[in-house]
């Protein structure tokens, strides 16, 4: 019960904290919301759109890799349904619901069908690192340079961690707790078999056809980091796509720590827009535009989304 609470304390907690010590003026905030040329959202909803089936695309060519016909219309519903689900539930565990469909409709095993969709999120995650990377590279922020090394350092840590996931004998520790999390405790029998379906299936993705599942994720991003740069352009502020990306790259990480994003998000944003002298309100308003367009409008969509293609299963077997 805490473990679902949790998180949305947290972010209480965090959201409170940055507006009573913040130094946050909601009037001012208020206004410039007012100022915020909404014209843009349909705009950046079809971009979060177009980035999400370029997802689906990459997700449909990853499963063909191991053999396995899945359209990419499929795809993209149960894509758009696991958003869903991950921005509704504490800790997004959307993801999951992917392995649910795959054994509902491919009859993959848990382990097969868990390969897929890592190799899915790694792609996701190195995008974030490279394009965060960039950021850092092309933008003057040296006003705080043990900053930036931290940054650095939890980038390098993200990497690391990823490596020792797709070592076999590193990694097996920690696939296996996935496992036995996902199986629950009644099946936790069950994860060494898993575990052992997951690496033959990555034994497919040892190819360079493994180049246009990466091209894919390179235009999913440029189409979604440009939507976050309409954004700041609605607001009245231009900021760059690679300082945009590194931005979004640290807020979409450190949002997965509390319910829909709240504290963590505007904490990450405070701090980042300030690199380059943007003010806490400023940095307030774009929050607030990401909850709405990027959360809240976002997952209406996703929800129509998941009555297309309800997943029935519960539990893999």
């Amino acid at each position: 019960m805490w473990k679902k609470i949790l998180p949305v304390l947290l972010g209480l907690v965090l959201f409170g904290l940055v507006i009573s010590k913040g130094q946050v003026d909601l009037a001012k905030v208020w206004d410039q919301l007012l100022m915020v040329r909404w014209s843009y959202c349909p705009i950046v909803i079809l971009a979060f759109l177009a980035m999400v089936y370029l997802k689906g695309i990459r997700w449909s060519y990853l499963l063909k890799m191991q053999g396995h016909q899945y359209s990419v219309w499929n795809c993209f519903l149960i894509y758009m349904t696991s958003l869903f689900w991950g921005n509704v539930t504490p800790g997004r565990a959307g993801d999951f619901m992917k392995v649910l469909y795959l054994k509902e409709d491919l009859k993959l095993s848990m382990g097969t069908g868990m390969t897929s969709v890592l190799v899915d999120r790694v792609f996701d995650l190195y995008l974030l690192l490279i394009m965060g990377c960039l950021g850092i590279l092309t933008n003057n922020m040296s006003a705080n340079p043990d900053m930036i090394r931290l940054v650095w350092i939890f980038f390098g840590f993200l990497v690391f961690a990823t490596l020792l996931a797709f070592n076999r004998k590193i990694g097996e520790v920690l696939i296996k707790a996935v496992f036995q999390r996902v199986l629950g405790k009644q099946l936790k029998e069950k994860a060494n078999q898993a575990f052992d379906d997951f690496h033959a299936g990555m034994e497919a993705f040892y190819s360079p056809k493994i180049l246009i599942p990466i091209l894919l994720s390179a235009a999913s991003y440029l189409i979604y980091f440009w939507a976050c740069t309409l954004l700041a352009d609605s607001m009245g502020v231009h900021i760059p796509i690679f300082y945009i990306a590194f931005c979004i790259s640290i807020v979409n990480i450190v949002s997965l720590l509390t319910f829909l994003g709240m504290g963590t998000r505007e904490l990450a944003l405070k701090f980042l827009f300030g690199l380059i002298n943007l003010s806490v309100d400023q940095a307030m308003v774009y929050s607030a535009l990401i909850l709405v367009d990027g959360t809240l409008l976002f997952s209406i969509l996703c929800f129509f989304c998941y009555l297309l293609k309800p997943v029935r299963s519960k539990k893999p077997e």
